[in-house]
């Protein structure tokens, strides 16, 4: 039921925002496709805030981002051997940082830890359920998601931007001074982006609705616990009733968990 939802449409930054921003910046953050460096950026924030926010600006209300800030390099790096083999590596994308001027782990690990321990106070048992979605980030369906942000009350040409936002995008690799061709990025929500993490947690921001009144969902991005007081058999068979609800909803939203 939609009927009072809040929606939003259009939304501007002030030029004192951007300004901000830019002088928080990291320094020390790496550069990307355009290889504009923050210290650049945060050194010259008082000049150029007002034609960023000008650009900013514009890009909300025509629901169009520069073809520049949709570009990634990909940087790989080596988790464990053999150095041949893909999986063996961590992707790191660099996106435009000007792009990105634009609850924690620890306190969900508090505030799960202090649910458990509540309970076992009662001297009940938890079965505590840990969910690993693979390639969480980069399995959400574009289409899909702006369904979700369109029930979220997101509408006209905010909407128009975040489907821009995350379509047409490229990414690249370089390693050892050396880059590979651009390629298509047809699905997932832009790493290195300041939104990404947010818009997963939009996307997957009903799975607790899958679950018994008693069982508890607890999120951070793609960290995902679920866990129930187990008093008896019955408690068992809701949990399993309850995973296989959250299967379901992997299957419909298409996301994929790891066995």
């Amino acid at each position: 039921d939609t009927t009072d939802l809040t929606t939003i449409a259009d939304i501007s930054l002030t030029e004192e925002e951007v300004c901000v921003v830019l002088k928080a910046l990291d320094a020390a953050k790496a550069t990307g496709p355009d290889k504009i460096p923050a210290l650049l950026l945060k050194n010259c924030a008082v000049n150029i805030s007002s034609s960023l926010c000008q650009l900013f600006n514009k890009s909300l209300s025509y629901g169009i981002l520069p073809s520049e800030w949709k570009l990634a390099n990909i940087s790989p790096i080596r988790k464990r051997n053999p150095i041949h083999d893909v999986t063996n590596y961590r992707p790191i994308s660099l996106l435009s940082l000007v792009s990105k001027v634009g609850r924690s782990t620890t306190s969900q690990l508090l505030h799960i830890l202090h649910q458990v321990l509540n309970v076992l106070e009662q001297k009940n048992q938890v079965d505590i359920v840990y969910l690993d979605f693979a390639k969480a980030f980069d399995k959400v369906n574009h289409d899909l998601l702006l369904v979700k942000l369109h029930n979220f009350g997101i509408r006209g040409n905010l909407l128009r931007w975040f489907r821009d936002f995350v379509s047409g995008r490229f990414q690249r690799v370089t390693a050892l001074g050396v880059t590979s061709k651009p390629l298509p990025v047809l699905s997932g929500v832009p790493q290195g982006s300041i939104l990404g993490p947010l818009l997963f947690i939009i996307y997957i921001n009903d799975l607790p609705k899958c679950v018994s009144d008693d069982t508890t969902m607890a999120m951070f991005a793609d960290d995902t616990k679920c866990h129930r007081p187990i008093k008896n058999s019955q408690d068992k068979v809701t949990l399993q009733c309850d995973l296989d609800n959250i299967t379901n909803w992997c299957h419909d939203w298409k996301m994929e968990l790891n066995e």
